[in-house]
């Protein structure tokens, strides 16, 4: 049976948002933050979409295996890059967090929103000390895995090494594994996604070439990650709401 999406179906006035006549910086920066939820939002659908719709995998080097782990090493990878393209923008806006706008919508939030917000603006400037446990894995990941093709080659070449050169008791990292086939669907090169899921864990903490049986930033990192995505969607999601409602001139 197909789904659907649910959601009451609300409304603004375009002008309200977005003034088509005065360049607001403050306006353009709660419409990236829409973006940046919306993308989150998309990224945490797809991964569900593969869960739910996907036979579980067996931990066994074959085609179906192969696709599902390295699809899901996709969505990750896409979500360590949203979030460090979250600190990067919010670095760069810095200015517009000191707007007296900004401060109203940020004095409306409650006590764990404006802690959540704090943290996440620590995370974007690296300041460790100020930064909570829950958000460190991302600050290590953007510090060590700022992906762009333009200059990921030396990344994955270490990733590369590690998994396939290290010392494991996986036998999916014996050979360098990849599907080639008429229809691009059955077409995956596995060998390309281990080298990314290998650069992630090096990012959170495992050194080059160790097992990752067992390890802890790596245990921590898979344990957090969704939580620090709710985290970050929440507080947004407040300061959107808040906003709407600043620029509607009531609470609904």
């Amino acid at each position: 049976m197909e789904k659907r999406f649910n959601g009451e179906l609300k409304w603004i006035k375009p002008s309200l948002l977005v003034n088509e006549n005065n360049l607001d910086k403050t306006e353009s920066f709660f419409l990236v933050l829409g973006v940046i939820f919306n993308d989150l939002q998309g990224l945490i659908l797809f991964e569900e979409m593969l869960v739910d719709n996907y036979e579980k995998p067996e931990n066994k080097p074959t085609s179906h295996d192969g696709h599902y782990a390295g699809v899901l090493v996709q969505i990750q990878k896409l979500i360590a890059s949203t979030i460090n393209e979250f600190f990067v923008f919010l670095k760069i806006n810095k200015n517009v967090l000191t707007t007296d706008q900004f401060k109203e919508i940020f004095n409306q939030l409650n006590k764990t929103d404006r802690q959540s917000w704090n943290a996440i603006i620590a995370a974007a400037n690296n300041n460790l000390s100020s930064v909570t446990e829950l958000l460190k894995s991302m600050v290590y990941i953007r510090s060590n895995f700022a992906f762009h093709y333009d200059h990921s080659g030396k990344i994955l070449r270490r990733g590369y090494i590690s998994r396939f050169f290290g010392n494991h008791n996986d036998e999916k990292a014996d050979l360098a594994y990849y599907s080639i086939d008429n229809n691009i669907k059955n077409t995956r090169f596995y060998f390309a996604d281990a080298a990314v899921e290998e650069s992630l864990f090096i990012a959170v903490g495992k050194k080059t070439k160790e097992s990752s049986a067992g390890n802890e930033a790596l245990k921590r990192y898979q344990s957090q990650i969704r939580e620090t995505i709710n985290v970050i969607s929440t507080v947004i999601q407040s300061l959107l709401k808040k906003y709407i409602q600043l620029k509607r001139g009531h609470p609904n």
